[in-house]
C-alpha cells in the first residue's frame, strides 16, 4: 500500500479506497477467471474472438469520443471545485465535449463502415453480424471513462472498481449461465452481454446524480482566456495521447483478429487475460494516484511527487513480481484448465505478463508526465510508440502467429517505459528505483528457483497448492526479513497481529 502525508492528502480517505479497489480489482480477477474458464469451454473460439472484438473496438471508439477530456478532469477539476457553485459546471462542459466527440465519431463508422465489413467477411464473418453493438458500446465505454474520472477527481474512486470490476463481472456469468442453461440464444447471449457492460456507466451516474454532484449550471466569467487555452491544449494533446493509448491496448486483437481471424482472436484474448492479470495492483494504486499527482503539482510539491513515485513502484514491484513467479511456475497447470485448443496461447501467457511486470516496476511515470506542464511531450512518446506496435505487429504475427502479437506487446510496454523514465529522470531528477528495489528482484530469482525445482505431482490442483503455497510463503518470508518493502510490510504485520503472530 502507498502512504500518503497526512499534511498534503486525506490520508484515511486514499489509504482507504486503495485498499477498497485492491479488494474489489482481486474479487473481479476471481470472477473473470471462473468467467475465462466457462467461455473457453462452453462457447466456440469464433464466439469467445466476437467478445473480445467487440470491447476491443468500440474502446478505441470510446477512447477517440473523449477528445482527451479524462486528462483535462483530472488536472483541471480542483479549479473548478466549489460545491457552493456545483463546481462552477465543469460537468456540463465536460458533458458537451463527450457529445460532440462521439458524434463525430459515429460518423466516421458510418463512413467507413463498408470497408470495416468487406476487410473483416471472410476470416470475421460473426463480427460483421454484430458489427451493430460496436457504436452503442463505444457510447457507453466513453461515459465511463467521463464519469469515472469525474469522481476520481474528487476523490471517489471506489465506486469505479467496484462497478466495473466486480458488478459487470457478476452480471456477464449470470449471462453466461443463463446460456449454458439454455434459457437463452447466442444472439440473446451477446445483447445481455453487452447490456452488461454498459451498466457500470449507468452506476457511475447513478452515484453523481446521488452525491448530489449532477451540476449543468455554468459559472458566467469562471473560464478565462488564459484557463480556455490550457484546457483546450492539454485536450489535443491528450486526445492524441489517449486514443494512441488506446490503439496500444487493443491493437494486438484487432490485428490478430484482421490477419489471423476470429478464432485465433479468441485463443490470444483467453491467453491475454492471464498474463494481464500481473496489471491488477497498478490499476488500483493508478485509480488513486492520478488525483495526488495532480494536486501535488498544484501545489508544486516535487518532493511529494518523487515520494509517491518510489513508493509505488516498490509496492508494485514487489506485488507484481509475486504474480509473476505464481504465473511463471503454475504455467503448465493454468493450461489444464483450458480446452487442448488453447495450448497455443500458453508462451503468450509467459511473454506478455513478463513485459507487464516491467510496466508496473516502473510505476507512476505516464502519470507524472500528463499531469505535469510538460504533458505534450508524453505525446510524442505515445505517437512514437504506436509506430512501434503496428509495425511489430503487422511484422511478428505473420511469421509467429498469437506469440508474435504477445512479443510485440511486451516489447511495446518496455519501449514506452524506458521513454518515459527517462524523461522524468531528465526533467524532474525523479527514478522510481532504489536499495529495496534490488532487494526485491534478488529475493524475487532466490524463490523462482526454488519452486522451480520443486518436484512435479501428477495431480495439477495438488502441484499449484503446494508449488504456490512454497514460492508464496518463502517470498513474503523474505520480504519481512529483508525488509524490501516497508509500507507492504506494515500491512503484513498490522494483520498479523490480530492472530498474535509476530515476525
Amino acid at each position: 500500500m502507498v502512504l500518503i502525508h497526512k499534511a498534503q492528502f486525506p490520508l484515511g480517505i486514499i489509504e482507504k479506497q486503495a485498499t477498497r479497489n485492491a479488494i474489489y480489482s482481486y474479487l473481479g480477477a476471481g470472477l473473470g477467471f471462473i468467467t475465462v474458464m466457462w467461455q473457453s469451454h462452453l462457447f466456440s473460439t469464433d464466439e469467445v474472438g466476437l467478445l473480445r472484438i467487440l470491447v476491443s473496438v468500440s474502446m478505441l471508439f470510446g477512447q477517440l469520443s473523449n477528445l482527451g477530456f479524462s486528462n483535462v478532469i483530472i488536472r483541471f477539476f480542483p479549479r473548478f471545485k466549489n460545491k457552493e457553485k456545483g463546481n462552477n459546471g465543469f460537468l456540463l462542459y465536460i458533458l458537451i465535449v463527450s457529445l460532440v466527440g462521439f458524434l463525430l465519431c459515429l460518423a466516421g463508422f458510418y463512413l467507413f463502415r463498408d470497408k470495416i465489413i468487406a476487410s473483416n467477411i471472410e476470416k470475421s464473418k460473426l463480427f460483421v453480424d454484430y458489427l451493430f453493438y460496436v457504436m452503442p458500446l463505444a457510447f457507453f465505454t466513453l461515459f465511463f471513462f467521463v464519469f469515472d474520472a469525474y469522481l476520481r477527481a474528487g476523490y471517489s474512486s471506489v465506486i469505479g472498481s467496484l462497478s466495473k470490476d466486480f458488478i459487470q463481472r457478476i452480471l456477464i456469468l449470470v449471462v453466461i449461465a443463463l446460456y449454458f442453461l439454455k434459457c437463452i440464444s447466442f444472439p440473446v447471449f451477446v445483447f445481455l452481454y453487452v447490456v452488461a457492460t454498459c451498466i457500470p456507466t449507468a452506476i457511475l451516474l447513478y452515484t453523481i446524480i446521488n452525491n448530489d454532484e449532477w451540476h449543468l449550471k455554468p459559472v458566467r466569467g469562471f473560464i478565462d482566456k488564459k484557463l480556455s487555452v490550457q484546457m483546450i491544449s492539454l485536450a489535443v494533446f491528450s486526445m492524441f495521447s489517449t486514443f494512441s493509448g488506446a490503439i496500444i491496448l487493443n491493437i494486438d486483437i484487432i490485428m490478430v483478429n484482421y490477419k489471423l481471424g476470429l478464432s485465433e482472436t479468441g485463443i490470444y484474448g483467453i491467453a491475454f487475460y492471464f498474463g494481464s492479470i500481473i496489471l491488477i495492483p497498478a490499476r488500483s494504486i493508478g485509480r488513486v494516484t492520478s488525483s495526488l499527482v495532480a494536486e501535488a503539482f498544484n501545489k508544486n510539491d516535487l518532493n511529494e511527487i518523487h515520494s509517491l513515485y518510489k513508493k509505488s513502484s516498490n509496492s508494485l514491484l514487489t506485488i507484481g513480481v509475486l504474480l509473476f513467479i505464481g504465473i511463471a511456475l503454475n504455467i503448465d497447470n493454468i493450461m489444464h484448465f483450458l480446452p487442448k485448443q488453447y495450448e497455443s496461447g500458453k508462451y503468450v501467457i509467459l511473454i506478455v505478463s513478463a513485459g507487464y511486470l516491467i510496466d508496473i516496476g516502473t510505476s507512476i511515470n505516464q502519470t507524472i508526465i500528463i499531469n505535469s506542464k510538460h504533458y505534450y511531450y508524453d505525446t510524442f512518446f505515445v505517437i512514437s510508440i504506436v509506430f512501434i506496435t503496428v509495425l511489430l505487429n503487422n511484422y511478428l504475427i505473420p511469421v509467429y502467429g498469437i506469440m508474435g502479437a504477445a512479443i510485440a506487446t511486451a516489447a511495446t510496454v518496455v519501449w514506452s517505459n524506458i521513454l518515459r523514465c527517462g524523461f522524468v529522470l531528465a526533467k524532474y531528477k525523479m527514478q522510481p528505483f532504489d536499495l529495496n528495489s534490488i532487494k526485491i528482484v534478488v529475493i524475487s530469482i532466490a524463490v523462482f528457483l526454488i519452486g522451480w525445482f520443486i518436484p512435479a505431482i501428477s495431480n495439477f490442483l495438488i502441484d499449484i497448492l503446494v508449488r504456490s503455497s512454497v514460492a508464496g510463503g518463502l517470498f513474503i518470508l523474505l520480504i519481512l526479513k529483508w525488509e524490501a518493502t516497508p509500507e507492504i510490510n506494515n500491512k503484513i504485520r498490522k494483520n498479523l497481529k490480530r492472530f498474535s503472530i509476530s515476525i
